[in-house]
């Protein structure tokens, strides 16, 4: 491997030739304080020849480099240069914002524009809105790589125009309308400590090369993130057969976009892990990439094998993170309300035991009964071993699912798949804390208006307590709320929070029988009117003539036994 390495300056390096961010690369993903720090360390700290770090690239054909590291800074030097130029054009200083405008965009050697910096992955907005000189009217969708680009150019003109400083007017036509000899050499002294920023310019003689050198600088600390890695071998892999339709980029691209209106960044690391640990064998974080590396290197069609399946199965995924959004059938239900519950105990580790579970169902394999059964006895375990005991499972419960789950992956009978899951359950049932230690954990919920932290297992412990039905109806638990039979206002009155907030103490109501007819009652006033109105208080153990500290504990202890004993593993 060759490499060549130079000081240069960003006006040499916008020089040489263009530059393509390949289709590897993760898209731009600076947010507001990477873009003020850099704007800061150019406009108030850049002294001459400032030092921002490197730049590695790799020759493709002369005059054209793919960039391998430095993407995030010289795509906001281009805007920052390409706002130098809007300010330039506005004061109507047509020649300097011509002479900038030449670092983003020059001839070729046809004599054709052509832009120094192509992102593959913001094509057309970053071109269309950012820079060209006069636009070119591309009718563009505003992507999540996109919305970053825009915030940051947005925030640099912002900023522009505060250097200056310029009147701000509310069109951006005359955003520069002051013509200001003073603003004119502030431009042209910002325009020069741009250009006159220094990298050392690492030079890489092919793209292979520049590959291995882009997992290289992640494995010693750069921040890439398995997903952008495993985009990076895929594509290598698979290369595009035509040249005007990348497919696997495209395909890939398909799949990071069923995860747009997911707020956690690290989603898709967390699907490849739960997708990987439920079809191959168990791993870590850490350890994920070199295995999926080691898979797709094994045979040439296994890279393609992959990206088709885990297209597939996000769908899947992403029903069982948010299963509110999902479509089900009637009979379907149970399904969803299952999912629901383990999102509301806060657990992942049977995720690539339900993403098996899942895909068996849908593919056919796993009846809707067993599909059912199986993920109520999960939900189940989870109440006991995560939401009430709060036990450590160190690894083993997170192993355990995965093994069933490749069992079940690769189950090809009925016999085979119901073994499968009978000795996941049995495997389950002996690492379930006994009644005792579950008892002595439920008894002591509780949840109060200012003491909320367990309001959602105790919501969940009072529905499951309810039931789906009653009267012939069916409960809509998630418009019911949580009421106090000894009220609030007792604590001011002396009674002890520990006992008004009890779990023993509270029932699910619809909030207007809350508000209108048992707010001012007393607790056995409460009982009495719910019997007129025909409440499941069978169900709920709301039996008794008195309320008392007895009572609410006797009740407790009721309902833990109850739950305890709903399901059997």
């Amino acid at each position: 491997m060759k490499i060549e390495a130079h000081d240069k300056e960003i006006q040499d390096i916008f020089s040489l030739g263009y530059f393509q961010i390949p289709r590897f690369q993760r898209p731009y993903s600076w947010e507001r304080d990477e873009v003020e720090n850099f704007w800061n360390d150019v406009v108030n700290e850049a002294t001459e020849n400032y030092f921002i770090g490197s730049m590695v690239v790799y020759q493709s054909r002369k005059p054209y480099f793919g960039i391998v590291d430095g993407q995030q800074r010289l795509t906001t030097i281009t805007l920052m240069l390409a706002a130098v130029r809007n300010a330039f054009n506005a004061l109507g200083e047509a020649n300097l914002a011509k002479g900038v405008h030449k670092y983003i965009e020059k001839p070729n050697i046809e004599n054709s524009e052509e832009f120094v910096i192509h992102a593959e992955t913001s094509f057309p907005y970053l071109q269309d809105h950012i820079q060209s000189f006069h636009g070119l009217d591309i009718d563009c969708e505003v992507g999540v790589e996109e919305q970053n680009l825009k915030l940051a150019f947005e925030l640099i003109t912002n900023k522009l125009v505060s250097f200056i400083p310029l009147s701000l007017d509310n069109s951006q036509s005359n955003l520069f309308s002051d013509l200001n000899p003073e603003a004119i050499e502030k431009l042209k002294v910002l325009r020069d400590k741009i250009l006159s920023l220094k990298l050392v310019f690492i030079q890489l003689d092919n793209e292979e090369d520049a590959y291995l050198i882009f997992e290289t600088l992640n494995a010693r600390g750069r921040d890439l993130k398995t997903s952008d890695l495993v985009k990076n071998l895929l594509l290598k892999k698979m290369k595009s057969a035509n040249s005007r339709l990348d497919s696997p980029k495209e395909s890939w691209n398909s799949l990071v976009k069923k995860f747009d209106d997911t707020n956690d960044s690290d989603i898709l690391d967390a699907f490849l892990l739960h997708y990987w640990i439920s079809e191959h064998a168990y791993t870590t974080d850490k350890k994920l990439f070199s295995e999926i590396s080691q898979y797709v290197s094994t045979e040439d069609g296994n890279a393609a094998i992959l990206l088709k399946k885990l297209v597939q199965v996000a769908t899947i995924y992403c029903k069982l993170l948010h299963p509110s959004r999902a479509k089900w059938s009637k009979e379907e239900h149970e399904i969803k309300e299952s999912l629901i519950a383990l999102n509301t105990f806060k657990v992942k580790q049977q995720y690539s035991m339900i993403l098996a579970l899942l895909r068996s169902y849908e593919d056919g394999r796993l009846s809707l009964k067993n599909l059912k059964n199986s993920l109520r006895k999960i939900e189940f375990f989870h109440f006991v071993f995560n939401a009430i005991t709060s036990q450590r499972s160190s690894g083993t419960i997170a192993t355990t699912y995965s093994n069933f789950a490749i069992k079940l992956t690769k189950a090809s009978s009925e016999a085979e798949i119901q073994s499968t899951l009978n000795s996941l359950f049995e495997s389950l049932k002996r690492k379930i804390p006994g009644f005792e230690e579950f008892e002595v954990k439920f008894v002591a919920l509780n949840y109060l208006s200012n003491l909320t932290k367990n309001k959602p297992v105790v919501k969940y412990a009072l529905s499951k307590q309810l039931g789906e039905n009653a009267n012939g109806l069916n409960i809509q638990h998630e418009s019911l709320t949580i009421e106090h039979l000894l009220p609030e206002t007792k604590i001011r009155q002396g009674v002890s929070e520990e006992l008004v907030g009890n779990i023993g103490n509270l029932i699910l109501t619809d909030s207007r029988t809350n508000a209108e007819n048992l707010a001012s009652k007393d607790p056995v006033e409460k009982i009495n009117f719910l019997r007129e109105i025909n409440y499941p208080l069978g169900a709920a153990l709301l039996n008794s003539d008195k309320w008392d500290q007895q009572e609410i504990k006797g009740r407790a202890k009721g309902m833990a036994k109850a739950l305890y004993y709903s399901v059997r593993l």
